[in-house]
């Protein structure tokens, strides 16, 4: 059984359907963050409305502190599993994996011993872009293998802004300032780091102090805010 399954989404309640009707494999919780208020009707699923949205890393994090579990699966709520993909996530997570991806970051599971190891997903890189990439390198760091498994799951790539032209914009600002923070942070691109602590500045790898101005910054707007 695959403990929680969660995911965050800020559009596209559709896609959000088609994704649950493809799971094939027994879920002990499904965990739905709205954070563009955009779900309604779903009666077996855990929905959380947060008054704006938590953006991808905070909603990773919510999701994995407010329910224990040995492991999480977390997806996109724009992929379509395909029949097979999560027994054998599940049975690889099951057999002492801590990192496994059926499509990217795009739907991965994580053990509870690798965010002891590798630490929680930094929230200031807001609301979206480059928190998967830092995740990733504080793995290599860890000395965490990340296993891409075969999967044939359909993955409606960057669907939250294709389908609204003002998310596309904000995320025209947002993103070159999170590629801003993580060459900072780590000295070079991904693949190409330099750094072994965040800013070349000593101590522990895991370590991230939330930025509120900077998060306040890369905030998108949504309609329920405005």
């Amino acid at each position: 059984m695959i403990p929680v399954l969660g995911v965050p989404i800020l559009n596209g309640p559709e896609h959000l359907d088609k994704m649950l009707a493809s799971i094939d494999y027994p879920v002990g919780r499904v965990v739905v963050v709205d954070n563009g208020d955009v779900v309604d009707g779903l009666v077996d699923e855990t929905i959380i409305k947060p008054r704006s949205n938590l953006g991808v890393a905070a909603s990773w994090n919510f999701i994995i502190k407010s329910f224990s579990a040995p492991w999480w699966l977390i997806t996109n709520h724009d992929v379509i599993f395909s029949p097979g993909d999560l027994a054998r996530l599940a049975e690889r997570m099951d057999g002492g994996t801590d990192v496994a991806m059926l499509g990217g970051f795009s739907a991965f599971a994580v053990s509870k011993t690798a965010i002891s190891k590798v630490g929680w997903f930094d929230e200031n890189f807001s609301p979206a872009y480059y928190e998967d990439n830092d995740f990733d390198y504080r793995c290599r760091l860890a000395g965490i293998p990340i296993r891409a498994l075969p999967a044939s799951l359909v993955h409606m790539t960057s669907s939250t802004l294709r389908e609204s032209p003002e998310y596309r914009n904000q995320n025209g600002l947002t993103f070159g300032a999170n590629r801003q923070r993580y060459l900072d942070k780590w000295g070079g691109e991904p693949y190409r780091e330099k750094f072994t602590t965040p800013f070349d500045a000593g101590g522990d790898f895991r370590d991230w102090r939330l930025d509120i101005d900077r998060l306040e910054a890369q905030r998108w707007v949504r309609d329920i805010d405005q």
